[in-house]
């Protein structure tokens, strides 16, 4: 495909102000992503945009206006200080200026109904913003539920467990199975979600591992990474080609009513 036809794709960037003994540079505000997001976009045929948290909602919807297609990523870098609190920050407060500007993305996406992949920290921003609750911490909120941070080497890129998939789903049509491995790097997940959003897949302690809106195109969101685990789990492409497909779609129904939105004759 030429790149002049292909969707563009923006993705959310991490952000560290530079201002914590934990920055990743001390005294330089930083943005920044793992490459593997926009390898799998580019991969599926996309051109990948980085988005770095800006400050108002009219930034938020001229972005939303000028792409295609959106991925809110993960991270939220959770600081040592915080590990050993009952309750762990939610999105708001564990990173203000990113929840803000991930919040008005999304809503903007959602009026405008733009394909949106939430991967993660951006799975819980799809749950959070759709009306529903994120648990503050698993391990000390559902007694039973396995550990769901795991950090061994190669991080990301083994299956540590599978999920569940409702039959009907939007999931389950473009992946074809029931049952498939994911890895697993969040200490905090989905409690539940509003209409018009359901939970379409359950790790086997039961929790959440996907959402998906029953009223968009194309609004998914994945409790793991995807993006990781592309060669160990080859089924996992099938996620990026939808929904860049879908992003696709997007940019040719943009470009026929444009003339219309403009006032220019058709």
């Amino acid at each position: 495909m030429h790149t002049g036809d292909a969707p563009l794709v923006g993705i959310t960037t991490d952000f560290d102000s530079g201002r914590d003994s934990e920055s990743l540079r001390p005294r330089v505000s930083l943005s920044f992503i793992d490459t593997a997001y926009s390898r799998a976009l580019e991969r599926a045929g996309a051109v990948p945009v980085l988005l770095p948290p800006t400050g108002g909602e009219a930034s938020a919807q001229q972005y939303v206006r000028m792409l295609d297609g959106l991925v809110l990523s993960g991270g939220g870098h959770m600081r040592r200080r915080h590990l050993g609190r009952p309750n762990l920050p939610d999105l708001k407060t564990l990173a203000p200026r990113r929840f803000r500007f991930e919040a008005a993305l999304l809503r903007a996406a959602l009026a405008e109904d733009a394909p949106v992949l939430g991967i993660c920290r951006g799975h819980q921003m799809i749950v959070r913003i759709g009306g529903g609750r994120c648990f503050s911490r698993i391990d000390r909120r559902v007694p039973g539920a396995r550990d769901h941070f795991c950090d061994a080497p190669p991080v990301g890129r083994r299956v540590v467990h599978e999920i569940r998939i409702a039959p009907g789903t939007l999931l389950h049509r473009i992946l074809g199975q029931t049952t498939i491995g994911v890895n697993s790097l969040h200490r905090q997940a989905a409690e539940r979600v509003a209409p018009p959003f359901v939970i379409s897949a359950r790790a086997d302690d039961g929790i959440p591992e996907a959402v998906e809106s029953r009223t968009h195109r194309f609004v998914v969101g994945v409790q793991f990474h995807p993006e990781l685990l592309m060669d160990a789990v080859p089924e996992w492409r099938r996620l990026f080609d939808a929904f860049v497909e879908a992003c696709r779609t997007s940019r040719a129904r943009r470009r026929r009513l444009a003339p219309v939105i403009s006032g220019a004759p058709v």
